[in-house]
């Protein structure tokens, strides 16, 4: 053999790639990369839910407790039954009178599907959005605050009960909306002075 053929024929192990062998090493590169992507979205969309799911759910033991604590140590509560022999009244509105004369009052507006509160003589605040109110058979609106009264005016015991979609107000700018709706149900009575 002469040194210029020896020159030409390299060991197999020195030489480079083929087109094909570059061609099926980018294919499988690229499937990767598209699965990495596609587990990175799910658990981006997983991250946002799990956020405004948790938002929702803080934001509305917070409504509750508050809605509980206004109730038992009220003095005075509204609206009051339009005839004194009615003991029932279910209302989109609540209102709180705490012993300080301070008055507290929540509104569902079903509208903007929106829970406002105003405190005194202030401006009305949102409280918690994405709100729904409870509804009959038919479908139409019943009142989210139901209050049970004794001789007109005692107020005996006060419920409520919201369904929570998602707080239009945590809303990241992740794609994806999934949260599943909260319902939010509480009933609590005035505490009453001792005699």
């Amino acid at each position: 053999m002469t040194a210029a053929a020896t020159r030409r024929r390299r060991p197999r192990s020195m030489r480079g790639f083929t087109l094909v062998e570059l061609l099926i090493a980018l294919a499988i590169t690229a499937t990767l990369l598209t699965a990495m992507l596609m587990v990175l979205q799910t658990a981006f969309r997983s991250y946002q839910a799990s956020v405004e799911q948790s938002s929702t759910h803080m934001t509305g033991r917070i409504v509750t407790q508050r809605f509980l604590a206004l109730v038992r140590t009220g003095s005075a509560f509204g609206p009051l039954p339009g005839d004194p022999r009615d003991r029932f009244v279910r209302s989109d509105g609540f209102t709180a009178t705490l012993a300080n004369g301070e008055t507290i009052a929540l509104r569902l507006d079903r509208v903007a599907e929106t829970l406002f509160v105003r405190a005194g003589d202030g401006d009305e605040r949102t409280l918690l959005s994405g709100v729904r109110g409870p509804v009959d058979d038919e479908g139409a609106p019943v009142g989210a605050f139901t209050l049970e009264f004794e001789k007109g005016t005692t107020l005996v015991r006060a419920s409520f009960d919201l369904t929570v979609g998602r707080d239009l107000e945590a809303q990241l700018a992740i794609e994806g909306d999934e949260v599943a709706p909260l319902r939010l149900v509480g009933t609590a009575s005035p505490r009453r002075a001792p005699w």
